[in-house]
């Protein structure tokens, strides 16, 4: 079996730079292997030093699937300011996979988000005007890291990404992609005493509440039917914030959210977002529709009858209803079955329960996940109703630069398998400041004063993230 093993991996690596030969440039290998238990932030805190600047961090609920991805061997860029940008994404990658090769240890190992894997994201309004905190994240970034660990419930998995080109000797090629994953050594990672927060900033919250004044009253004269607002809290503290006990706090308290970071050129955008965009896995695709949202009970009894409040609760159960109908319109568009609930049940994280409808559809093959992407963001959710007209609204009255907040972020391998989830409860860290994220859904009966207390609820989990409650 092992000489077969060895074979297959020669077979593989000359056709690999035969094919770098043919086209005349460099050509990617992807070699992946199982290992034993490795802790994945210890391998994110691993890459600190060598690949500063250039790791990200993903887990989803439950942490049934985990990826840490260092360096960036392949990028993958637009800064298109319309919807081709999801395209020329698409395409690239496309492109990209004709000459990528995945050489498996064994066969059984080709599993989701093993090997060559593209992760990254979009920010939510290209058009919007820009604040320089946003710099280095384009309108679409993603890129395939040199080293990447798959966690999954069939074991942890290492890929090494390697350019090779058409003169390399495969007996050395191999021999090196296999030595550098058997002797792979990370040491345990260990916390160490958080920087403190010094001062904390609501900007332009003034500003915010007039904006929620101002949008009432265009729904009341039927300009649109929702828009959402969000509003940011800049954190300031007394040393340089250390990213991996932030994600170590997220992992542990928000266990039902999608726990992600990335790092683009000293800044790491990073959060703990309850909300699935969509999912693909094989033919099927899933999104989650996750709109209205109240506050967690003190004990088990309060926290059901608050469920049920929001449950009954006519302005959330419209908010909820606008989501479900985009999202369902989108997926009819593009899938030949779909599957929806007849109502919402409600899904509870840490600080926040909310209304939750899942849709499920087969995806026409025609499609891809960045078309159903194009087709969902914003959704209603995260940008209100009609979407066009609610993101225009945005961009006109919303006293904050979104950059990358409430966009799609998140991962898709070489089998077209991925998941992207939309990016709130979020900040963004850049030394030793935060810039914390959270909005809420205005429609004709929103009260100001209201809505500034749902986004204290939504602001906790990254507050704590940070090292404590407001002050």
């Amino acid at each position: 079996m092992v000489t077969t093993v060895q074979r297959t991996f020669r077979k593989e690596v000359l056709h690999a730079l035969h094919k770098a030969k043919e086209v005349n440039h460099a050509v990617l290998i992807s070699y992946s292997r199982q290992i034993e238990s490795l802790d994945p932030l210890s391998f994110f805190n691993y890459g600190a030093k060598k690949y500063t600047g250039n790791r990200f961090f993903w887990s989803d609920p439950e942490s049934e699937l985990t990826i840490v991805g260092l360096g960036k061997e392949a990028v993958f860029q637009t800064n298109q300011k319309n919807s081709e940008r999801y395209r020329e994404v698409f395409e690239q990658w496309e492109r990209f996979k004709k000459t990528a090769f995945h050489i498996y240890e064994e066969e059984k190992l080709q599993h989701s988000a093993v090997g060559p894997v593209l992760f990254g994201g979009f920010s939510f309004d290209p058009c919007e005007e820009r604040g320089s905190q946003w710099d280095h994240f384009s309108e679409g970034d993603f890129f395939v890291p040199a080293l990447m660990l798959t966690m999954t419930a069939e074991g942890p998995f290492l890929t090494v990404n390697r350019w090779v080109s058409g003169g390399e000797d495969a007996e050395a090629v191999l021999e090196g992609l296999k030595a550098f994953a058997a002797e792979f050594m990370v040491p345990d990672f260990k916390q160490e005493d958080q920087a403190v927060i010094a001062a904390a900033e609501e900007l332009d919250k003034d500003d915010w509440l007039k904006a929620i004044e101002t949008a009432t009253s265009q729904i009341k004269e039927k300009q649109y039917d929702k828009v959402v607002l969000a509003r940011e809290l800049l954190l300031t503290f007394d040393g340089p914030i250390q990213i991996e006990p932030v994600l170590k706090t997220l992992l542990d308290d928000q266990q039902t959210s999608y726990v992600f970071a990335i790092e683009q050129e000293g800044k790491t955008f990073v959060g703990a977002s309850p909300e699935r965009l969509i999912k693909r896995d094989g033919g099927t695709v899933m999104s989650s529709c996750l709109a209205g949202s109240i506050k967690r009970g003190v004990n088990e009894e309060d926290d059901r009858r608050i469920g049920l409040e929001l449950l009954n609760d006519e302005k959330n159960l419209l908010e909820h209803d606008i989501v479900v109908g985009m999202i369902h319109n989108a997926f009819v568009s593009s899938c030949s079955e779909v599957e929806k609930p007849d109502g919402p049940v409600l899904y509870k994280t840490k600080s926040v329960q909310h209304l939750f409808t899942p849709i499920v559809g087969q995806l026409r093959e025609s499609a891809s996940i960045f078309d159903l992407i194009e087709k969902l963001h914003p959704t209603p959710a995260l940008g209100g109703a009609p979407q066009e007209k609610a993101v225009d609204v945005i961009r006109e009255i919303e006293p904050m630069s979104r950059g990358w907040y409430a966009a799609p972020i998140g991962w898709i391998d070489s089998q077209d398998n991925g998941e992207f989830a939309v990016a709130i409860r979020s900040g963004l860290i850049e030394g030793s400041t935060a810039r914390l994220f959270a909005g809420c859904g205005i429609v004709e009966d929103s009260e100001p004063i209201s809505e500034y207390e749902e986004t204290q609820i939504k602001l906790k989990p990254m507050i704590s993230a940070l090292g404590g409650e407001r002050r």
